[in-house]
């Protein structure tokens, strides 16, 4: 047996678990967020792409997309970093984040362009604009970044790609990823979705302690599930924070569940 998806809710209740109970900073689970899409990011594109570009929106996503950005950027490579709503909305995390990108020199656009035409064909972009938070709701703004999206082809989304329901697995942007780098745990949405909405699907560590999953949670899930799933996990973390996900479906109960792959 595999591990079952997380809905936002729950996810939520990590965070919070993270940062009032364990005192663990939203900054550091940021940081390493940033980090391990920035590896994945270089990863998948060969290094074959020379422009990173990340588009941005005002939470702690846009953050986990600025940090990738100035790692990128610390690589020698080209970042630029695309801010639809502006930066006068960013959060404080994001926006400490978004000054030490702007003082280590990296692009900032605070508008999105009207069309993908103006980039260059070895652009590869970087979705980090809405979290597993997103609720649908009318924005102009948002549309225009899902209609952007949806006519780019190499993409890679943090978290949970953008306008993608993280508990129903709908979707309001029609972006079709190449891949998904979630965070922590798979949300449930990305295990019911339709494949062509995440692309190939990785898990990246962000320093969640095992046991808030199994101890703390276990008992909200309505999926069954055993430790050795979580320690198998665990145990690939230890030596790959970013680990392919492959998911599965029991025949049984039609529901479906996750493991790495």
């Amino acid at each position: 047996m595999g591990l079952p998806g997380i809905t936002k809710e729950q996810m939520a209740e990590v965070d919070r678990i993270m940062v009032e109970d364990f005192k663990i900073p939203v900054e550091l689970m940021m940081e390493l967020a940033g980090l391990n899409l920035a590896i994945l990011a270089l990863n998948l594109s060969k290094i074959k792409y020379s422009n990173y570009i990340i588009i941005a929106g005002t939470g702690n996503n846009a953050g986990g997309g600025i940090v990738a950005a100035r790692r990128l950027a610390s690589w020698g490579l080209n970042a630029q970093i695309i801010f639809p709503k502006g930066v006068n909305e960013l959060k404080d995390v994001s926006k400490h984040q978004f000054i030490r990108a702007k003082q280590l020199g990296i692009k900032i656009v605070k508008e999105l362009p009207v069309n993908n035409l103006e980039f260059k064909d070895d652009s590869f972009f970087i979705d980090a604009y809405l979290g597993y938070g997103f609720t649908p709701r009318q924005d102009d703004i948002s549309e225009s970044v899902f209609n952007f999206l949806s006519n780019v082809n190499k993409i890679l989304s943090l978290d949970i790609p953008s306008g993608l329901d993280a508990t129903t697995g709908s979707s309001y942007s029609s972006i079709n990823p190449l891949a998904t780098l979630t965070l922590g745990f798979v949300k449930k949405g990305l295990l019911i979705t339709e494949p062509k909405n995440i692309g190939e699907l990785y898990v990246a560590d962000i320093g969640i302690p095992i046991n808030i999953y199994y101890e703390i949670l276990r008992n909200h899930w309505n999926l069954p599930y055993k430790k050795t799933s979580l320690e198998k996990l665990y145990l690939a973390f230890e030596n790959n924070s970013i680990q392919k996900v492959k998911i599965n479906k029991n025949k049984a109960s039609e529901k479906s569940y996750w493991t790495i792959s």
